[in-house]
């Protein structure tokens, strides 16, 4: 202890601190702990751990795929296509198969001499070898060289051996009747085969089937890791489709068609065939004349998309709003002036002739447009609309074609002065040819429309997830009516302006149709120089072919913009429906008709058809129901 009055003095126990040894050494201050900084440390060590903590959580909750692919081993999937299902036509003959074929593909990494490689591929596989060069060099791994080639091409290129040269299988879509085959309607499926058009695309779910895969876990090098995991789905084979097209009648009237727009300098043309008392379409030929001028069948079905004004075929559904108005009778003779005036508006017949007293029938049979606005006249527009409409005019039928136009069919509200005797003859609306075929199949089926069929009902299954059955018949016209009308289009044939269209041992109904198109000066055309150079026609011709057993076949031919001087549908359009016609009925073994000699005709009642499930009433006069 340090004696009381004493002051302790640490230099007396450390001399060394002091005096005679020199001054001491200043010691620095030892740094204050403060609360600030203990809070400011722990502050930092909080924010540091909670961000490790936020980032465990985000990766194990929303990982990254580039991270987890980076980081785990890599699973290879090999992806196995599933057969697409084919379409038959009505007699179970292929219109359109998938076949197995070759795809020679690259890996541009291992070819070590591209040029020579490129050489010898030429020479089998029969493509330039600048061509092929491009797709033999690269950084990537895996490039097509030709896709879908003939299944011996493809051995021959297996049995080069080539290093980074691989062959592997793949399907492609067939036509055994060729590609113009049904091209409209059918459709087409792209270099994957998935469907791009027409039934190919409509019902691609159908025919396309569930691809299968094969799943194995690979090492970074890309090989197979024995024992790791793996995964064997087998694909879902596509189901197929039968379609009421015949394939030999398809293929006929493909080529007379091609022949019939081609021989008279047309832009396009549209042949169908269609038995009336089921509504299915036999014939759907669609061909168009391409920028180069060459004609082809073309992937446009012009039957669905088309809409054009019909002309004079079009006169019969005139002709039934008059007859169920009662305000008409086909042995009771109507005026039939040399002109008519309606709104300032001079209508004509051609040939023009004097003041006559003609028929219905022999109106229709001559094709007058004044005693058919006269006929229009006295039914009224009211019962002329509600028959147009009836007939389906202005909807879109039953198939289920993409694109399929309604026509234009203006509410009766939007009439003018001059509507009723313009769609009296055919102008001044628009309509498709299915809607033509349909009107035609109706008066065929004594006054029924079935709707038009092109998908065999049965080719669904029992998941209801394939096609289904249409809509039911519906009756339009009596059949006092129609078959009135059957006997007008007999006529036409017979002493009218379809006389073109007869076909030997059967008997032919029908009409013929020369209308003009909307071109640049109302119905004038210009060229460049603004100078008129004609008008825009459309050749029709509807034939209904009967037998002994009533109508057997309705036959439809439009050709668009012919050129020369057979540009009228009894001269054009009509001698094309006999020839597609006698080769349907010859095809499709339709017997002609036993009382027939020197290929005379009998005319022929309807059609005998399905009863309807819907009913509008009777139109006829006498029918005693109350109008629909």
């Amino acid at each position: 202890m340090t004696p009381p009055g004493r002051r302790f003095d640490a230099s007396a126990r450390h001399p060394s601190r002091s005096g005679s040894t020199g001054a001491a050494r200043p010691t620095a201050p030892l740094p204050l702990v403060t609360r600030p900084r203990v809070v400011t440390v722990l502050v930092v060590l909080a924010l540091a751990l909670g961000g490790l903590v936020y980032r465990i959580v985000d990766v194990q909750a929303t990982p990254d795929p580039r991270v987890l692919e980076e980081v785990s081993n890599p699973l290879g999937e090999i992806v196995v296509p599933a057969p697409r299902g084919t379409v038959f036509d009505r007699n179970g003959r292929a219109i359109a198969l998938s076949l197995p074929a070759a795809t020679v593909v690259s890996d541009p990494r291992i070819i070590s001499d591209p040029h020579q490689v490129a050489a010898a591929l030429s020479e089998v596989m029969g493509i330039e070898a600048e061509v092929l060069l491009d797709k033999l060099q690269g950084d990537g791994a895996f490039r097509y060289v030709a896709r879908q080639v003939d299944a011996e091409v493809g051995e021959q290129v297996s049995d080069l051996g080539i290093e980074g040269i691989r062959v592997i299988s793949e399907p492609r879509r067939e036509h055994p009747n060729g590609g113009c085959s049904a091209l409209a309607a059918v459709g087409r499926v792209n270099i994957d085969h998935a469907g791009m058009s027409g039934i190919e695309e409509t019902y691609d779910e159908h025919l396309a089937g569930t691809p299968g895969r094969v799943m194995k876990e690979v090492g970074v090098d890309g090989t197979t890791i024995p024992g790791g995991l793996s995964e064997v789905t087998a694909p879902a084979e596509g189901r197929d489709i039968t379609v009421t097209l015949d394939r030999n009648v398809q293929y006929q009237a493909e080529s007379m068609m091609l022949e019939a727009v081609a021989g008279t300098g047309a832009s396009s043309g549209v042949a169908l065939v269609a038995l009336p008392a089921t509504g299915e379409i036999v014939a759907m030929a669609n061909v168009a004349r391409g920028s180069n001028g060459i004609v082809d069948c073309t992937r446009h079905n012009l039957a669905a998309t088309w809409s054009y004004e019909p002309g004079s075929v079009f006169k019969p559904v005139t002709a039934a709003a008059a007859l169920s108005s009662g305000a008409v009778a086909e042995q009771v003779t109507i005026e039939v002036p040399s002109y008519l005036t309606i709104w300032e508006h001079r209508f004509e017949d051609t040939p023009t002739h004097p003041d006559v007293e003609w028929t219905p029938t022999q109106i229709v049979a001559r094709s007058s447009n004044i005693g058919t606005i006269k006929m229009a006249l006295q039914a009224g527009e009211e019962r002329m609309y509600q028959t147009m409409r009836s007939f389906g005019f202005g909807a879109r039928t039953a198939l289920v074609f993409k694109g399929e136009s309604k026509g234009i069919l203006p509410p009766l509200s939007e009439w003018s002065g001059l509507s009723l005797p313009n769609m009296a003859i055919g102008q001044g609306l628009a309509v498709t040819p299915l809607q033509i075929l349909q009107a035609y199949n109706t008066i065929a089926n004594g006054g029924v429309l079935v709707p038009l069929k092109l998908i065999v009902d049965d080719a669904g299954d029992d998941a209801g997830d394939g096609p289904v059955e249409g809509p039911a018949p519906v009756r339009v016209l009596s059949r006092e009516v129609a078959a009135t009308l059957m006997r007008m289009l007999t006529s036409v044939v017979e002493v009218g302006t379809g006389r073109e269209a007869d076909v030997e041992g059967f008997s032919m109904a029908g009409k013929t149709g020369t209308a003009w198109q909307p071109c640049d000066i109302g119905y004038e055309c210009v060229n460049e120089r603004n100078e008129l150079i004609g008008r825009h026609h459309t050749a029709t011709f509807a034939g209904i072919v009967s037998n002994d057993d009533g109508p057997a076949l309705v036959v439809l031919v439009i050709i668009d913009q012919p050129k020369g001087e057979r540009i009228s549908g009894g001269r054009l359009a009509a001698p094309t429906v006999s020839r597609i016609a006698e080769y349907a009925l010859r095809q499709l073994r339709v017997p002609a008709e036993l009382n027939t000699v020197g290929g005379g005709r009998r005319r022929a009642d309807p059609a005998v058809v399905p009863t309807p499930s819907t009913l509008l009433a009777d139109q006829s006069p006498d029918s005693g129901e109350s109008q629909t």
